[in-house]
């Protein structure tokens, strides 16, 4: 019996597909779930920005955005590829709260009852296998990708990871 669900988030389109499957499981058994949000801290400029505009952030985190996105451009060697940017952690809270919000939101929209939702800072990974542990979660549903890019590839991506160690099933969606 699946009583209780963890699905993570990062706000990207596998991850939006994870919440519709995990929301499809959850009224099918009664289930609750609970959506982990771990905070975006190694994300690109254009990766957050693109974030906020889906979930609906505006104003002055993107205008943090857009600002520390120049500055490393001004700084970085022209030719190479942009990495993490260093965005406060009151605004990537900001942001982790509004993607965790919009997946309560479409739960909620699918007929899930029983909804919490965990704004973590830490390793994707290990939070969502904590997560699963301390709430004695059967069953974690996830994207297969999020916002990580080819480097994920090489050193093994969360959702491979937490395949791997989390100790209940794990469904991966893409």
């Amino acid at each position: 019996m699946i009583n209780t669900i963890i699905v993570p988030t990062d706000g990207s389109g596998h991850a939006n597909k994870a919440i519709d499957m995990a929301g499809e499981i959850a009224v099918k058994f009664g289930a609750r779930v609970v959506v982990v949000q771990a905070l975006l801290q190694h994300a690109t400029a254009p990766d957050l920005k693109a974030i906020c505009q889906d979930i609906g952030v505006e104003g002055d985190v993107v205008k943090e955005i857009d600002e520390l996105a120049a500055m490393v451009e001004r700084v970085a060697a022209s030719g190479y590829p942009q990495g993490p940017i260093p965005v406060s952690s009151e605004t990537l809270r900001r942001v982790g709260e509004r993607i965790a919000e919009k997946a309560h939101e479409a739960l909620s929209a699918k007929g899930v009852q029983d909804v919490t939702t965990q704004v973590v800072d830490g390793d994707p990974a290990s939070s969502i296998i904590a997560a699963a542990e301390h709430e004695k979660a059967e069953l974690v549903v996830m994207g297969r990708r999020g916002l990580g890019n080819v480097a994920g590839l090489v050193m093994g991506s969360v959702s491979h990871k937490v395949a791997h160690l989390a100790e209940c099933a794990c469904l991966t969606v893409k």
